[in-house]
């Protein structure tokens, strides 16, 4: 019974949470720069992934940290220029992983709409989610062909099974999902490269002329945001997929995935949510 309730929260939550649609990833100007140079990172946000890899701007207080694991396994903050701007000058050749992680936080639905907080702190909830986000980025500098792996801390992670160094359009690219260090069966897994852009003939949303503006508003973005990403896989019983790179340019994958909140009493859900930016040539 607890699992059903948890389930339907899942769905009300994911359905209908406008910033839970978005999406967090980096922008880096260069995925091989030179020991020395200043490399330039952007901060992606928002529904699409447009030629040029920026949709919104990255609001003042939304992320928590801006990193990078080095070559030794250290991690070390970049130097912020403003919101949605670092640099990292990277000292020695090797592997690098850039992320950046939001603030995390909870949104609780309730009659009147959806609230910041968790249901100790908002009043007449239906359901309530707590959602992290994080974005992740490989920088090789050098002979390096390896990407650098996550941090442990970071629950939800991707790893290409194979060199990226020489990754070109029409290349399959072997990946493994881990969740908590174990691979993670069935995870979601959606990808697309920079200005995509989907069939003419795509089939239009079928909506229900009797749902309200809002609920018609919402599925057509739903609809929308799905064509979006030409990829769509589920990991293996292994945790692992392969994604069949089409295009040359630069790509973005998204895990999701969600469990039960600890405590039941505070929230329903958990969202995790990562992402992954690399360049295809």
């Amino acid at each position: 019974m607890k699992l059903k309730i948890w389930l339907a929260a899942l769905a009300l939550v994911l359905c209908a949470v406008p910033a839970l649609a978005h999406n967090l990833w980096l922008v880096p100007m260069d995925y091989n720069p030179e020991v020395g140079q200043e490399l330039k990172v952007m901060i992606g946000f928002g529904h699409s992934y447009p030629a040029s890899r920026i949709d919104e701007q990255v609001k003042e207080g939304m992320l928590q940290e801006v990193s990078a694991v080095g070559p030794d396994g250290k991690v070390f903050p970049l130097v912020k220029k403003d919101e949605g701007l670092y640099t990292l000058t990277p000292k020695a050749p090797g592997a690098y992983l850039v992320r950046t992680l939001m603030k995390p936080g909870f949104f609780c639905r309730t009659k009147k709409g959806f609230k910041r907080g968790n249901k100790k702190q908002v009043q007449n909830v239906t359901s309530c989610m707590h959602f992290q986000m994080i974005a992740n980025a490989p920088i090789l500098v050098g002979s390096a062909a390896k990407a650098q792996t996550p941090p442990k801390d970071q629950e939800l992670q991707l790893l290409p099974l194979v060199d990226i160094s020489g990754l070109k359009s029409g290349d399959s690219l072997p990946v493994q999902v881990l969740f908590k260090g174990a691979p993670l069966a069935g995870a979601k897994l959606t990808a697309t490269y920079a200005g995509y852009q989907p069939p003419k003939d795509l089939p239009k949303a079928k909506i229900d002329p009797k749902l309200s503006p809002k609920e018609k508003a919402r599925l057509k973005m739903k609809h929308k945001m799905a064509s979006s990403y030409p990829v769509r896989l589920k990991t293996d019983a292994k945790g692992k997929a392969e994604i069949k790179l089409s295009a040359p340019g630069w790509w973005l994958v998204i895990l999701n995935h969600s469990t039960p909140y600890e405590d039941l009493k505070v929230c329903d859900t958990n969202l995790f949510k990562t992402t992954y930016t690399f360049e295809v040539r």
